[in-house]
């Protein structure tokens, strides 16, 4: 079975990046492509394109996940803490509710990423 294969064009259009973006990865060795005709048009293999493709969206929806994560304990520490707390200080509550809600989000994530 022969192996599609499309033009830079639209192996950009796939990866949603820049064709600089393409040419430079092709000479960092991390894409290839074949040139074919006259011109040498570059031509590239669209299962590795796809695949690429799926590697890059994973690679930026765990980016925005670990991202969360600061911003879930910030809110732990904002409803839970009235103050710092430093190891033998008691622990005064504000919000109780809102605390609650921030530690079922941390679960909740941690369950999601591991």
């Amino acid at each position: 079975m022969n192996t599609p294969y499309i033009t830079a064009g639209k192996a950009c259009e796939i990866l949603r990046i820049s064709k600089r973006t393409l040419f430079r990865w092709e000479e960092e060795g991390k894409i290839y492509s074949q040139r074919e005709g006259v011109l040498k048009v570059r031509l590239y293999n669209m299962n590795h394109i796809k695949q690429t493709a799926e590697i890059l969206e994973l690679n930026r929806l765990e980016e925005e996940h670990c991202a969360k994560l600061p911003a879930i304990r910030a809110k732990v520490k904002k409803y839970l803490l009235a103050h710092e707390v430093q190891p033998g200080d008691s622990v005064k509550i504000m919000d109780i509710d809102k605390a609650n809600e921030a530690f079922n989000e941390e679960e909740a994530w941690t369950k999601e990423h591991n």
